[in-house]
């Protein structure tokens, strides 16, 4: 069986491509890495007890509840 070899054409349009390619990547500005900053607030600074989960556990339920109450009331206008 005869190797794969690509045409003169098929190497010469993928030298282009690849030099195309790098030109454009120093033209290219650098872009700034994305500060994400956190804006959610903890619940509770360190829980130690079963009761600090649990009550974390109630103020997210609690939320939730919010939450769901006021997509449901813009959703149905």
């Amino acid at each position: 069986m005869k190797p794969y070899r690509p045409s003169i054409l098929r190497l010469q349009q993928e030298w282009s491509m690849r030099i195309a390619r790098d030109v454009m990547k120093r033209r290219r500005k650098p872009v700034p890495p994305s500060k994400i900053t956190d804006n959610s607030v903890p619940w509770m600074e360190n829980p130690s007890s079963v009761a600090d989960y649990l009550e974390i556990s109630r103020q997210v339920e609690e939320s939730k509840r919010q939450w769901l109450a006021r997509f449901q009331s813009s959703s149905s206008v």
